[in-house]
């Protein structure tokens, strides 16, 4: 659909293994950050290139294989980024004015090594291919199957408000089912007053003197900043079992390589940290720690869907000193689950289901269609560790609101009017015929902008669709294309095609 001229290459597919060395044709891109698993379109007109697509089909070390990688052109200087993907070549085609259609699929990443030119003028790097590590789970022994007592608080049947906004553990399917009914069963009213309530509001004055102490320049901005009810109530009802402390720890570009199930004992070492920071220690090895208020932004269906994932673990004996909040911070399943919902809010995504048995693959495809600058694209794809990965983007996910213009910042759409409109999901990359690539946010509506010119089929990525430019009413920049259905059968009739690159990033 994105290049029709072209013609499928044999190719097994193979992946290198981790940490092995490979010599690659490069392809240096302005505005493009490949992922693993996304698919890009190129028109090669370029002689060196075409010398490069050329060398990848003859290659036997690395066959049919091409090494995307990001660069930057600012102020007349361009920056070239140390880590990138490997592309291989899925359809190719000569035509006949001398350009090559070529369709590849990002398979792993890698880092660059050196640098060269060869004598044809292709581009040629020797890159080492960087090793994916195990997603990390809940260890199996750090809790029992069932718990002694209904509670941790007494071995009484607890009272249903007092434990859990759902009289019983419902599926993710049944709770968002019923995430259209009132969100008032989270409202802190639902909870009888009592000592329970006093330690819910000292906890409350807990958070706000840790957020002050670790040093966060915004925290006084977060704090006057309006809230939805459900991040709230989500708070306090997490402090109920764990004191109201929500500990979030980053690390730079260290990762932590461990086994699917992890011992008890290696994931206390890396939940180490979150306790001194509970009490007021120093992180080590380069992590910054501190403790975060959720940030605003509501998600109907995920709200109570979440809801339930947590209640599961009331009624599971705690067999080591960390509670199962703070496990389910490092578990990549948890995490992959909590931000498929997030991102599903915005698009209903097919393959979304499937993937979140594969952590890792869901991170990138998340990556691969939020609608973000380059630079912080690139920065996702160079975060070693999934969960790493994964909580980065949850961040991100939770500021997305509004989708605004680069340049005047005017709201053009909301984030639930993305649609899905190519099989890689709502942002794909498209090629036109003067060999620019352009990723493409689809959506069913927008706003504050303009049309220029007339409907044409010609060239058209969408076939039986017409396309018209947009711009922008405020400041008339180019943000994409109009597109109406040629055929009355057609659906949808009409939608819009946005430029990722000429979006602002997480404007609410």
């Amino acid at each position: 659909m994105m290049i029709p001229e072209v013609d499928d290459v044999a190719s097994s597919r193979s992946f290198a293994d981790g940490g092995a060395f490979l010599v690659l044709p490069m392809f240096y891109l302005e505005g493009i950050v490949l992922f693993p698993e996304d698919t890009l379109p190129l028109r090669v007109l370029q002689p060196r290139f075409k010398a490069a697509v050329d060398r990848a089909m003859k290659s036997t070390d690395a066959p049919n294989t091409l090494g995307v990688i990001h660069v930057r052109a600012r102020d007349g200087q361009v920056t070239v980024a140390s880590v990138g993907t490997t592309a291989e070549i899925r359809q190719l085609r000569n035509l006949n004015d001398g350009s090559v259609n070529v369709v590849t699929k990002g398979r792993q990443r890698f880092r660059i090594c050196k640098a060269w030119t060869e004598a044809d003028g292709a581009l040629f790097a020797q890159v080492q291919i960087i090793e994916e590590e195990t997603p990390l789970h809940i260890p199996r022994d750090a809790f029992s199957s069932l718990a002694t007592v209904p509670t941790f608080q007494s071995g009484k049947v607890p009272r249903a408000a007092a434990t859990s906004p759902l009289p019983y553990e419902l599926s993710d399917d049944e709770a968002a089912l019923q995430a259209g009914s009132d969100l008032d069963a989270f409202d802190d009213s639902e909870t009888d007053s009592g000592p329970e309530d006093e330690r819910l509001a000292e906890n409350e004055d807990l958070l706000r003197v840790l957020v002050r102490d670790v040093g966060d320049d915004d925290s006084s901005e977060e704090e006057e900043r309006p809230r939805h009810d459900w991040r709230t109530r989500r708070v306090r009802r997490r402090g109920e079992e764990n004191g109201g402390l929500e500990v979030e720890i980053y690390r730079g570009a260290e990762s932590v390589v461990m086994g699917d199930v992890l011992p008890v004992d290696r994931m206390d070492a890396l939940l180490s940290n979150a306790d001194q920071t509970m009490h007021g220690g120093e992180s080590s090895g380069g992590q910054v720690a501190g403790v975060k208020r959720p940030r605003e932004g509501g998600w109907g269906a995920a709200c109570k869907a979440w809801a339930t994932d947590a209640g599961k673990w009331r009624h599971r004996a705690q067999c080591t000193p960390w509670p199962h909040w703070v496990y389910r911070q490092f578990d990549a399943y948890d995490l992959a689950r909590r931000a498929a919902d997030m991102l599903r809010q915005m698009a209903e995504l097919p393959r979304m289901e499937t993937m979140v048995h594969t952590p890792s693959q869901l991170s990138y495809y998340i990556a691969s269609n939020m609608p973000l600058q380059d630079s912080t694209r690139q920065e996702l794809l160079e975060v070693d560790g999934t969960v790493y990965r994964l909580r980065r983007e949850i961040e991100l996910l939770e500021s997305m609101d509004q989708l605004r213009c680069k340049c005047c910042m005017a709201p053009i759409a909301r984030r639930s009017d993305m649609l899905v409109m190519s099989a890689d999901g709502p942002i794909s990359a498209y090629v036109n015929a003067h060999g620019f690539v352009h990723e493409t946010l689809t959506l069913a509506r927008a706003r504050g902008l303009m049309l220029n010119g007339q409907p044409n089929t010609a060239n058209s990525w969408f076939p039986g669709y017409a396309w018209v430019l947009a711009e922008c009413a405020e400041c008339t920049e180019h943000m994409g294309w109009r597109f109406t259905a040629v055929d009355k059968e057609s659906r949808p009739k009409a939608f819009w095609g946005i430029r990722r690159s000429q979006l602002a990033e997480n404007s609410s």
